[in-house]
């Protein structure tokens, strides 16, 4: 589903772009194309760019929020490989057994608790873009503040279970996927 919001991403960024420099390319407004009103369409254009604007943005961030949890998922992460490759698979579930359980953890469970009231507090007054135009929901962008940190610890608890089922099965089990 987010690599359909990567898409959209582009073609919005396409639409703020082309327009943006046609519209302040003198030549072109010049050639007087299809005998248009080329003030008119470049002060609607200058109105509606920062709602577009903040769209991108917000796509931007929601595909980053939302995509992280499926990037550990998949191991597209980035991971310090230079000791962890010539692990065998045990060490290799005790090393992320203790990685979770003492960085990763704490780290999105503080970020989800400093973000509460952040994000609270912008529901409370449904807060807006401050840009003149700009989209009214910036208080649910802000939501994936806290969406983002409960995905990461549900991925994170599937993959503590997968590395505490390694070393429960012993050395004959089958580990392709804890190495993720």
């Amino acid at each position: 589903m987010v690599s359909w919001l990567v898409l959209l991403l582009v073609i919005l960024t396409l639409i703020i772009a082309i327009p943006r420099y046609l519209l302040s390319n003198e030549w072109f407004l010049g050639l007087n194309l299809f005998a248009l009103d080329w003030e008119a369409i470049r002060s609607f254009y200058g109105h509606s760019v920062n709602s577009l604007s903040d769209g991108a943005q917000y796509l931007h961030a929601i595909i980053f929020m939302v995509g992280v949890s499926y990037a550990l998922k998949t191991g597209d992460h980035v991971r310090i490989d230079i000791l962890y490759r010539n692990m065998q698979p045990r060490t290799r579930a005790w090393v992320n057994i203790i990685g979770y359980l003492i960085l990763f953890y704490p780290v999105f469970i503080f970020l989800f608790v400093m973000c509460w009231q952040y994000v609270s507090n912008a529901w409370a007054i449904m807060e807006s873009s401050s840009r003149p135009g700009g989209l009214p929901i910036l208080y649910i962008l802000k939501t994936f503040l806290l969406v983002m940190p409960v995905m990461m610890l549900l991925q994170g608890t599937a993959l503590l279970l997968r590395n505490i089922q390694v070393l429960r099965q012993g050395p004959d089990a089958q580990t392709s996927e804890v190495e993720r």
